[in-house]
């Protein structure tokens, strides 16, 4: 099997399955798992596969939503660099609420040390990372869970939210598009957002670059009604100037 005829199969196993582990195709196709990976390497290159650390998922802009055991090995260090940035917004005794998503996940992991925060989430994987510290007060969301977004979500969550008010928000998003819209696939999650964003004085926007240029179904909002745009988009990037016309607070690590 030459070359070309290995990257066909492949790229037939991923769109039928939606995801590959490099070990699993090495196995398959009965290659070294460094044959693969320079496979999945050029298909990432033709923008047919997206990589994350140990495998692939199909490339589609019509595939409904990537598993957060995905979203968590992609971007990983620029994600860090955002949630690093955070730490800047956040003084001691302030109310945070950290919203579900994997950029938020690393947002909670940089925020835990602050003196006297009340610490509110309503993502199961922020509130197992900071169960385990120990001297922090940490409010869990109740809600419908949904298994995509790792969360509590809809009315019942919604309402909750309103009994409070934060001093600050962290909010994740599926994708930004050229005009400032901030999308989301799931209705529940963007009514969710979007009451959380009512209750807080400060609304934080964490996105890395994967995310822009990409607009879905449900608008939480324009990233004019954030006070912060937190990302590693490229500031000498066309996009990027343009939307930091739209928000000043625009900034880019």
């Amino acid at each position: 099997m030459n070359q070309k005829q290995r990257q066909d199969l492949i790229v037939e196993r991923i769109r039928m399955t939606g995801q590959v582990t490099t070990k699993e195709l090495a196995d398959e196709l009965s290659v070294s798992s460094m044959t693969i990976g320079r496979d999945l390497k050029e298909l990432a290159n033709q923008q047919i596969v997206e990589l994350f650390h140990g495998g692939a998922v199909y490339k589609d802009a019509n595939l409904l939503e990537y598993p957060m055991s995905i979203k968590e090995d992609v971007s990983v260090e620029e994600k860090k660099m955002i949630a690093k940035y955070c730490k800047n917004l956040v003084k001691n005794g302030d109310a945070v609420f950290i919203e579900t998503g994997t950029t938020t996940l690393f947002v909670a992991q940089e925020l835990f040390s602050f003196k006297y925060c009340n610490f509110f989430s309503n993502s199961l994987l922020v509130l197992n990372a900071l169960s385990k510290i120990e001297g922090i007060m940490l409010h869990s969301i109740p809600g419908k869970y949904r298994e995509l977004s790792k969360g509590f979500l809809g009315i019942e969550t919604a309402s909750y939210i309103r009994s409070y008010h934060f001093d600050i928000c962290f909010i994740g998003t599926e994708g930004i598009d050229a005009q400032g819209n901030v999308t989301l696939l799931s209705e529940e999650d963007t009514f969710t957002k979007q009451a959380i964003m009512a209750q807080s004085k400060i609304n934080v926007l964490v996105a890395d670059h994967t995310k822009f240029e990409k607009t879905f179904f449900c608008k939480i909002g324009s990233i004019r009604e954030f006070d912060w745009v937190i990302t590693d988009l490229n500031e000498c990037s066309e996009l990027f100037k343009k939307l930091k016309q739209l928000n000043p607070n625009l900034i880019s690590v």
